[in-house]
């Protein structure tokens, strides 16, 4: 049951949501909060109760949204949050998708498996909002290698740590079988001959494409993304 459905008839755009668990918040909190909240219902929440928040209409700026975002990591029903926080970053663009794979074919990329991306976050599967993972790169834009950072403000390159679980999650066994996670991040360039990181990600069957969290150049494949969506 989403609890801001008497307090608000707006309804987000899924790519800008975010899940709080209601059990774990009370009437102040949502009377602080109630400009951010959508009136969107889940078909199958795991949360009995929640509120739906639209991170758009809290700011149009990374390090605004990414301190809420750290200060409600207790808050957050992370599962009921997963499919939007992968919709921020989904890549559909079949010419982004085509550069990737010859990227790939012509070895200029930069390749870890799950297991390995795992390690470099201490608790993995515990650890939330601010920490992201920045992809390194070449100067000429080619990545090298990921790090860690643990203050995100509004760097480029950079995705959050809950958008790999989420990634994980959504791709069945994934957790048991980490090592058999593929990633591939690579250089692509818009029609403006500006250019980013992307990457394939590869586990059995599976395999899909997004593009990267926040910074400045956070819309630089797809205009239509908004901060709060990259931002997740």
């Amino acid at each position: 049951m989403n609890l801001a459905q008497n307090l608000t008839q707006h309804i987000a755009n899924p790519q800008n949501i975010i899940i709080i668990d209601g059990a774990s918040v009370n009437a102040a909190w949502a009377a602080t909060n109630t400009a951010y909240l959508a009136s969107n219902i889940l078909p199958s929440p795991t949360a009995p109760t929640y509120y739906v928040v639209d991170l758009s209409l809290i700011s149009n700026q990374f390090s605004t949204l990414s301190l809420w975002l750290t200060n409600h990591v207790d808050k957050i029903s992370y599962v009921d949050s997963y499919s939007f926080i992968l919709l921020g970053h989904e890549l559909d663009n079949t010419d982004y998708k085509t550069q990737i794979n010859t990227a790939i074919g012509q070895n200029e990329f930069y390749s870890i498996d799950g297991k390995s991306l795992t390690k470099m976050v201490s608790d993995f599967g515990q650890t939330y909002y601010p920490n992201y993972l920045q992809i390194i790169t070449e100067t000429t834009g080619v990545p090298v290698r990921l790090n860690l950072i643990t203050a995100y403000s509004d760097e480029n390159l950079c995705f959050s740590i809950p958008f790999f679980q989420a990634l994980f999650y959504a791709m069945d066994g994934a957790m048991k079988n980490l090592e058999e996670v593929k990633f591939y991040f690579t250089k692509v360039t818009n029609a403006s001959d500006k250019s980013t990181v992307a990457f394939k990600v590869v586990y059995e069957n599976l395999e899909a494409y997004y593009d990267y969290s926040g910074g400045a150049k956070y819309n630089t494949l797809n205009a239509s993304k908004t901060t709060a969506a990259c931002v997740k």
